[in-house]
């Protein structure tokens, strides 16, 4: 019997090797083959759809789980060409532009941007003389009409808003509360953040000024306070939101006590270190009618957590990629190369932590050429979250 064309193949035969193959080559290799192989490729999203991208301090990217480099094609005139990774969030990068004003590009449909205003040059009523002029540590853009920064290193930090497309930014100087954020997320129409001293989550509500239409903090109001543990030194916490529920994820990382090698907006440096001892982390899960954290000893089947100092968010694994990522994990970054940037080359590590195991283990460890204030970031498509 003569044998069977390879376009015979049957579709549900055709979708488990799809299934298969992680890697983006192998897919367009498979597409390849025939015109019906090619039609059952296009109608199988790939995997890296559904999860985030990293942005490496050499301007490549490496998109999960296909294990795919590619460099950021992407120019923008009058700008510094380098993105401002300590404030990129979300789908967001962050351009400083040559007057100090920023552009946000989402590097998924490179025609989506949105301008803000640069920083005030002016004193805070908490700066010293030679403090270093103020930056963003972490931006978030609430809505296509409302942007939050926390601006600032250290202790006292500013929380500043601003209207995309406005002449300049509205400071929060008069809450004390908002001085020492860790983190923070928009959540169902809020702005939720994390104390980083206390460990308290807080509510702030965004309200807008009658004469000038700016946006303004109305009150600040504490839902939760701090669990009673024993802090380590150099705690790194993240804010996130998940299936609903406000989660705060905490990392125990044995391999950056009392090393120098934490910068100020809690970017972590392994270079030279090496991964040698476990990270561990801890789950919290905001009890807002008991008013405390209730921790957590997973974080569920379908639900996997990126979490990093710009940008943290929970993703639904589905069905059809359980074969490339298991749930119940945390994927975390070592930040390499943010600092060392007069470096030739060192070594990056994306590592994952085990919630039912109690461990980690490295995912991908490569060699990057860092460039100076650059950090590795996740990138996240619109629809990369846990709902």
């Amino acid at each position: 019997m003569a044998p069977r064309s390879w376009s015979a193949l049957e579709t549900d035969l055709g979708d488990i090797i799809l299934r298969r193959l992680q890697h983006h080559a192998d897919r367009v290799r498979f597409g390849a083959v025939c015109r019906q192989w090619r039609s059952l490729a296009r109608r199988n999203d790939p995997p890296s759809q559904f999860f985030p991208w990293l942005a490496l301090p050499d301007r490549t990217f490496y998109s999960l789980p296909d294990s795919a480099f590619q460099p950021l094609p992407l120019y923008l005139e009058r700008h510094r060409q380098l993105p401002h990774a300590q404030s990129s969030c979300g789908e967001w990068l962050v351009f400083e532009r040559m007057d100090g004003a920023y552009t946000l590009v989402n590097p998924f449909s490179m025609s989506t941007t949105m301008v803000l205003p640069r920083l005030s040059t002016e004193p805070s009523p908490s700066h010293f003389i030679g403090d270093p002029p103020p930056f963003m540590s972490k931006l978030v853009v609430c809505s296509p009409n409302l942007v939050a920064a926390v601006v600032g290193a250290g202790w006292p930090h500013r929380l500043a808003l601003c209207r995309p497309g406005a002449a300049s930014w509205s400071w929060a100087d008069d809450q004390d509360q908002l001085k020492s954020l860790q983190d923070m997320i928009w959540h169902r129409g809020k702005l939720y953040a994390l104390d980083g001293n206390h460990g308290r989550l807080l509510s702030v509500s965004i309200a807008e000024e009658s004469d000038t239409g700016e946006p303004t903090v109305s009150r600040v109001d504490v839902l939760v306070e701090a669990p009673r543990w024993q802090f380590i030194e150099s705690p790194l916490q993240y804010l996130l939101e998940s299936d609903g529920a406000l989660l705060m994820v905490r990392r125990e990382d044995p391999n950056i006590q009392n090393s120098p090698m934490v910068d100020d907006f809690g970017a972590l440096n392994y270079a030279g270190l090496g991964l040698d001892r476990a990270t561990e982390f801890k789950v919290f899960q905001a009890d807002l009618a008991q008013s405390r954290w209730t921790e957590l000893s997973s974080v569920g089947e379908d639900r996997v957590l990126f979490v990093q100092g710009c940008c943290s968010r929970a993703v639904r694994v589905p069905d059809r990629c359980k074969d490339y990522v298991t749930g119940d994990r945390i994927f975390f970054l070592s930040d390499a190369a943010a600092r060392p940037y007069y470096r030739k080359n060192v070594s990056f590590y994306c590592s994952i932590y085990d919630m039912r195991k109690r461990r980690s283990h490295t995912y991908l460890r490569t060699k990057v050429r860092p460039l100076k204030g650059f950090p590795v970031v996740w990138l996240f498509r619109g629809s990369d979250v846990g709902v």
